[in-house]
């Protein structure tokens, strides 16, 4: 299948994080953005099962998924990843050092680390020199299966578009 993907779309990458249902990842994968990511740790108000991440992702065309873990073990994190074919692990844990290097994967980190790949701030997502590599959305909640508003996310992607 031939999916049309407008590659100078937006400045930077867009990176929908913590989508947990499919209203919001096909507004995602319509708006041309570049990852979406899923929250695999069961405390998270965000959850979603493995499951139900790999029916959405099915859905969807065009985008690279991100896996994001709170407190689960390398071990788990790498099965999920291997399972659903993760593009990136986002890590908001205190992982080890130890743990980081058991995760062969491109790694998101919240704080500065020799062993991640990109730092998460609160507006983008950089890379080890500095510059943006993504732009981070929070995934909207939907009031009801498929009512979710999505003005206020479309005027921010508007603004990001290249002019």
């Amino acid at each position: 299948m031939y999916y049309f993907r407008n590659e100078d779309m937006y400045k930077h990458p867009i990176a929908f994080l913590s989508v947990n249902n499919l209203t919001v990842a096909r507004y995602a994968a319509a708006m041309m953005v570049d990852y979406v990511g899923f929250c695999f740790d069961p405390a998270n108000e965000k959850y979603i099962t493995v499951a139900k991440a790999k029916e959405i992702m099915g859905w969807l065309s065009g985008v690279k998924f991100i896996g994001e873990f709170y407190v689960r073990p390398a071990d788990e994190i790498m099965a999920i990843a291997l399972e659903l074919k993760l593009d990136l692990i986002l890590l908001y844990g205190n992982y080890t050092a130890e743990d980081m290097e058991s995760i062969p994967l491109k790694k998101i980190t919240q704080g500065h680390t020799s062993y991640s790949d990109y730092v998460l701030g609160e507006e983008q997502i950089m890379d080890q020199e500095g510059d943006i590599f993504a732009v981070p959305f929070l995934s909207a909640s939907e009031d009801e299966t498929g009512m979710i508003d999505f003005e206020e996310t479309t005027e921010k992607l508007s603004a990001l578009e290249n002019q």
